[in-house]
């Protein structure tokens, strides 16, 4: 079938996947699963993971359109990591649109009967159990490789990619994260604070210390939004002042 025809006859069953969008939002708690928002205001959608009908990477693929009414391919996506998004302020750019790249081109499946399992691709996968830690994000909201490029360098492209397609550095995102830093760091001083209160030998510094860290695990908690963000900034406060936060980084 040529592709064009096979693009309309799959746009036609769209409702297929556009059923799922609650469910997915459910699996997601309500986040988009790229960058862990809750945009009230943007028509979310569902991502094909791998695109259904063309490829920006490649001009010669008609797109994995066998894998078009597949769950297992469909991503929870808020419009402006899935669409192209200019952010003029930050001078930068982004959406999945149709890009999936790979690390390497030539083991891209072209039909049903190749095996996808030996592709192996740029974009993290949020539903990939190891993708995700790859990346980081620093005290200004910026995100960036957990890695850096000369220890792991496919695991640094990979996040810098994810980055740039996802467009994970739009300011909107950055500045959320931003106010995310702060409100933790906030939260570590005054935890340590009733810490030593606590080891001086105050036993009233215990419940304001367990209020503190229930503050901090729930920020931390997948449901909550930039989760990945909170646990990597509590993280980076663990240390030997600070080594109550082994309490919240083990609920994590």
């Amino acid at each position: 079938m040529p592709s064009h025809l096979r693009s309309d006859a799959i746009a036609k069953k769209s409702a297929i996947w556009s059923e799922l969008k609650s469910s997915l939002m459910k699996l997601s708690n309500g986040k988009c699963w790229y960058c862990e928002t809750r945009q009230i205001r943007s028509d979310n959608n569902v991502d094909h993971f791998r695109p259904k009908n063309q490829v920006s990477e490649c001009a010669s693929h008609s797109g994995y359109w066998w894998l078009a009414f597949d769950f297992r391919n469909y991503r929870f996506a808020c419009t402006f990591c899935n669409s192209r998004r200019i952010d003029e302020e930050n001078e930068t750019e982004g959406g999945k649109q149709t890009h999936f790249p790979l690390l390497n081109e030539p083991q891209r499946a072209r039909c049903e009967d190749d095996d996808i399992e030996i592709e192996e691709p740029c974009l993290l996968d949020p539903i990939c159990p190891s993708d995700p830690g790859l990346l980081w994000f620093d005290e200004t909201g910026f995100p960036q490789s957990r890695y850096s490029k000369k220890r792991a360098p496919i695991q640094y492209f990979r996040a810098d990619t994810s980055i740039r397609l996802y467009h994970l550095d739009h300011r909107n995102l950055v500045l959320q994260r931003k106010r995310l830093h702060r409100i933790i760091k906030r939260k570590v001083r005054l935890g340590s604070g009733y810490f030593e209160r606590l080891l001086a030998g105050d036993g009233d510094a215990k419940c304001e210390l367990d209020e503190v860290i229930d503050e901090l695990i729930s920020l931390a908690k997948r449901e909550s939004e930039h989760s990945s963000a909170a646990r990597a900034y509590i993280m980076g406060f663990r240390g030997t002042q600070n080594e109550w936060l082994d309490i919240v980084i083990t609920s994590m």
